[in-house]
């Protein structure tokens, strides 16, 4: 599409839209669309949850320079791979993603990657050596490693000097201005340029990275030949600005790693390129390690933005599953968020304007807060998927929908708190975790006593303090905090029971209560400090002793087995812990009176026994928790200082 093309964003990550010829699928179609250029549309009718398509192929899967030795070049499995050792800047996890990576394209790149590193000593040789020699002029200096071996074009290098920042005035020393004498003006501060320009194969840019691949590769450079990359724009936007003299930059550094001219319609060709990659690439996410790296595909990427889509992608190794969030009948258009639709509205708008368009969905338009959204557009939950079943109707009597004073502090406490939660996260702020949380949770006093609970970024908050909890061996307490988030917030955030963010806190609660079970489920036990154990609410102790969390915790585990994608061959990273986790379990003795009712459940979750019993022993039992939560929030946390 021509005016909606998607950000490089988060959890989950999604890509922009396109106009290229992209491959065909049963289940997709890819229309002309009188606003947005191209879009996707079902060809049939897909309940949520259902997976739309599978993209097993993509065009271009690239792991980010900062995880290059964490995470497998080929899968993306996060482990200990070791470096191809050729160019040592492909990590592979077995011999066999080696073997595949190189016939799908490393062998070319590596080749590249190794010429870079080549400059890259030579021109330290050349460095070292001309320290003896006179200092050559201003306009005589230039990068040998953006250049390929038969040297740069008059044109290139004029390029370069103008691409570069001038550097700033020297100042005098304090004591050579008293001594009346002047010393040398200290070098100045590197370019963008000069920092690219000084990087092995290794070092690269991961966007710099991508374009060196798609200057080798033919079937990519076809593939984004057809895609929208708002070059135009970019440049008029961006004109004179350091973000499109280092897109300028990483360009020539790519024709120099390619082997291509570095001249301009080379550069101005690469260029091209790179906006085309920077729109329509997903950031592949990781739950533990972040974005870990990119995805592209073709048809994949036609896929419009809406911050209230119908559709999410989930990506499992190498794969890009589609599924439905929402209802989707035939013919509908297919949209996805390029960034977390949670967020506030500038933010999201913010992260947005990059991509030359701005969102006009209904979230968008009216400013809806995620009360409202979850209200007006709910999805209903099966039997026995949800620990807050009834959260659409709940949102549709919560004072942030039916109350005006409400709606308004869901807006402005939103925001001004969002913003004070990032200035507590600067470098410069070093307070100790523990205050830093605390102040963070008192930015959120407005939200939360507002009964905000969904409103970012107090989940953003609790989910900190719970991890904070449970780093410090509290578990009961790091329970009952992701148990709170559970239940007030991810429902509300994120109206999808299989959505990931709401189906790993429900593995986070079930390693927790792995924890707890042992400490015989009692707040009593030695997982709690004495101070906690004096303060904590006497009727809170006794709701978690009567809770049978290993029974609990086994239903959480079958709940995120459902939650994973159906017919999909790779399996989702929270799967095997889960199963495991969920054998051993199984293997305990003197269980058989909670494994007959577990497994009646499992069988037939809609039958009203199921259901009352499901009622009592997961949700009733997780809301105890919670409240258990609230009152260590307000214990250890809400003092206002």
């Amino acid at each position: 599409m021509t005016d909606q093309p998607p950000p490089p964003s988060p959890p989950p990550p999604p890509p922009p839209p396109a106009a290229a010829s992209p491959s065909s699928s049963s289940s997709l179609e890819v229309r002309p669309h009188p606003i947005k250029g191209r879009a996707l549309h079902a060809t049939a009718a897909f309940r949520p949850g259902a997976v739309v398509h599978v993209f097993a192929a993509p065009a271009l899967l690239l792991p980010t320079l900062p995880h290059l030795a964490l995470v497998c070049a080929h899968c993306l499995r996060p482990g200990s791979p070791r470096a191809c050792t050729r160019c040592r800047a492909a990590y592979y996890c077995d011999p066999r993603c080696q073997a595949d990576a190189w016939a799908a394209g490393h062998a070319r790149e590596c080749k590249a990657l190794r010429r870079g590193r080549q400059q890259q000593q030579q021109q330290q040789r050349r460095s070292s050596s001309s320290q003896q020699k006179e200092p050559t002029s201003k306009s005589q200096v230039q990068s040998p490693s953006l250049s390929p071996s038969s040297g740069p074009s008059s044109s290139s290098t004029a390029a370069a000097a103008a691409a570069a920042p001038p550097s700033s005035s020297p100042k005098k020393d304090d004591d050579a201005a008293a001594t009346g004498t002047a010393r040398p003006p200290p070098p100045p501060t590197p370019s963008a340029g000069e920092k690219v320009a000084g990087r092995s194969g290794a070092e690269l840019p991961t966007p710099a990275r991508a374009l060196v691949q798609a200057l080798l590769r033919d079937d990519l450079a076809r593939v984004l030949d057809g895609l929208e990359g708002h070059a135009a724009r970019r440049r008029e936007q961006r004109s004179g600005a350091a973000e499109w003299r280092d897109m300028e930059i990483m360009a020539m550094a790519a024709c120099a790693f390619a082997g291509k001219p570095v001249n301009d319609k080379e550069v101005r060709r690469a260029v091209d390129l790179l906006c085309k990659i920077q729109t329509n690439t997903f950031h592949r996410f990781d739950a533990d390690l972040g974005q870990v790296g990119l995805f592209l595909e073709p048809t994949l990427a036609m896929a419009n933005h809406s911050c209230v889509p119908n559709a999410m992608v989930q990506f499992i190794g190498r794969t890009a599953v589609l599924r439905a969030e929402r209802s989707i009948e035939a013919g509908d258009e297919i949209e996805i968020s390029y960034t977390d639709y949670t967020d506030p509205y500038t933010m999201r708008k913010e992260a947005l304007a990059q991509y030359c368009f701005e969102c006009r969905c209904p979230r968008c338009s009216h400013n809806l807060n995620v009360y409202q959204v979850c209200a007006t557009t709910p999805v209903v939950a099966p039997p026995g998927t949800s620990l807050a079943p009834d959260a659409p109707s709940a949102a549709q009597r919560h004072p942030a929908v039916i109350d005006e004073a409400t709606v308004a502090l869901a807006k402005s406490n939103g925001e001004s708190a969002t913003r004070l939660i990032e200035d507590w996260s600067k470098p410069d702020r070093p307070p100790s975790r523990r205050l830093q949380l605390r102040a963070q949770y008192s930015d959120c006093r407005g939200l939360v006593g507002g009964d905000l609970w969904a409103v970012t970024p107090v989940p953003q908050v609790l989910a900190e303090i719970s991890i904070h909890y449970a780093e410090k061996r509290n578990f009961a307490y790091a329970l009952a905090v992701a148990c709170l988030v559970a239940t007030r917030v991810d429902p509300y955030r994120y109206v999808a029971w299989f959505h990931p963010v709401r189906v790993k806190n429900l593995f986070m609660i079930a390693k927790l209560l792995a924890n707890t079970a042992e400490e015989s489920a009692s707040l009593g036990s030695s997982v709690m400090s004495a101070p906690m154990k004096a303060n904590m609410d006497q009727e809170a102790q006794t709701k978690l002793q009567d809770i049978d969390q290993v029974a609990l915790c086994q239903i959480l585990l079958v709940m995120i087995l459902r939650a994973a994608p159906a017919g999909v061959p790779a399996e989702w990273d929270l799967v095997l812990p889960a199963r495991e986790l969920l054998q051993d379990i199984e293997q305990l003795p003197g269980r058989e009176k909670e494994l007959s009712l577990i497994n009646a459940w499992i069988k037939d979750p809609a039958s009203e026994a199921s259901k009352a019993f499901f009622d009592y022993a997961v949700v009733q039992q997780v809301n105890a928790l919670a409240s258990l939560g609230n009152a260590a929030l307000k214990m250890d946390f809400g003092i206002v200082f």
